[in-house]
């Protein structure tokens, strides 16, 4: 689940981060992208070598934790926060980019891309909810 989770998830809201800062000439949010991109790619890669991630899930929530310094009982919880500002900002670069219809201008090569994210991000959403609703019916 949580490599599925960094291919729907993690790398699509990098994407997102990317491509949108490529478009606007927002610097910080193609280097937050990039860094996600690299942490992403470097969990998956332990993942699939030590079965476990070694980073935050994304800079968001490594900067929380770093900022906050949290008792180890309360980190997961400081991380959380982390990655849901991450969802926040991922998203509400989506519906800006498709809202403000710059959807239609993007390069051939970046519409791809971020095509291809949505539909990642969107299976991986549907496939997390179904599991969940799977594993609460064993229960």
């Amino acid at each position: 689940m949580q490599c599925l989770e960094i291919i729907t998830i993690g790398l699509p809201f990098c994407v997102f981060k990317i491509v949108t800062g490529l478009f606007f000439h927002q610097y910080w949010l193609i280097g937050l992208g990039i860094i996600d991109v690299i942490i992403n790619l470097v969990n998956l890669l332990f993942f699939f070598f030590k079965r476990k991630r070694i980073f935050h899930a994304c800079f968001l929530s490594f900067l929380v934790c770093f900022l906050k310094r949290p008792d180890e009982n309360l980190k997961a919880h400081w991380q959380e926060l982390g990655d849901s500002m991450d969802v926040l900002l991922s998203f509400t670069l989506v519906a800006y980019v498709i809202g403000g219809g710059y959807i239609k201008a993007l390069p051939p090569v970046h519409l791809s891309v971020w095509n291809l994210s949505v539909i990642l991000n969107v299976f991986g959403a549907g496939y997390s909810r179904v599991t969940h609703s799977i594993k609460n019916l064993r229960l």
